[in-house]
Formats: structure tokens, sequence, C-alpha cells
């Protein structure tokens, strides 16, 4: 969950599905999701897995989006 936390996204809730398992539910933003099927199995030695659907569309945080822009005019 630190992990979302750090990509800006929303924990919703956690249920357990299972011995030793546990389901998350999060919001998180697209631009942060990018690479996380790469890094759950990193976190998770290889036995996470996530789904993710589109939920709605939100404004970009000034910060980002001045990062963003500093990157692309180089």
């Amino acid at each position: 969950m630190g992990d979302l936390s750090g990509r800006r996204g929303r924990v919703l809730g956690t249920e357990p599905v299972g011995q030793g398992r546990t389901l998350v539910k999060a919001e998180v933003p697209q631009l942060e999701i990018s690479r996380y099927a790469v890094d759950l199995r990193s976190l998770s030695h290889g036995t996470g897995t996530f789904t993710r659907t589109y939920v709605r569309h939100e404004a970009m945080p000034a910060a980002v989006a001045a990062k963003i822009q500093a990157e692309t005019a180089d």
C-alpha cells in the first residue's frame, strides 16, 4: 500500500481473499501506473497481480504538469 501511496494513489480498502493473500482496492493515476506490473512483481516476489479500469478523468496536479513540461522542453 505504501507503493501505491507513493504513486499518488488512494487506497479505498482491503479484504482477505485466501490464505496469506489480500485484495487491495485503490485508484491510481494512469501516468503513475504505467510500469506497475514490473514493480509489483518485484515487490511481491513474482506472486502479485493487478487489473485496471478507467474510472474518471481528474486534472493533473500543477507540480506534475510543470515537471512534464520541463522534461519535454529539452
